[in-house]
């Protein structure tokens, strides 16, 4: 066992504690933040920028890499075209 104090002896469970904790938005309130966001997500699938469920994948940007590929590819190519007016 340890010998330091209890940090939690001090708190009191009264109606200021209680009354001091944070409130939780009425069932109405609720109800119309989810309305939005689910009127948001309509919008979104709508517009194809995110899935809808039917196997077509969501708006997607290209990936940073694609650049990449492209700059190897293209120094590939050069590399072979190099090597055959070489020879």
């Amino acid at each position: 066992m340890t010998t330091s104090p209890d940090p939690f002896d001090d708190i009191v469970l009264d109606e200021n504690f209680i009354a001091g904790g944070p409130r939780e938005a009425a069932a109405d309130e609720r109800i119309a933040k989810a309305s939005r966001i689910a009127r948001g997500n309509d919008r979104l699938a709508a517009a194809g920028e995110i899935a809808d469920g039917t196997g077509k994948p969501g708006y997607r940007r290209l990936r940073r890499s694609t650049p990449w590929i492209l700059i190897g590819v293209v120094i590939a190519v050069a590399i072979v075209a190099v090597a055959l007016l070489v020879r």
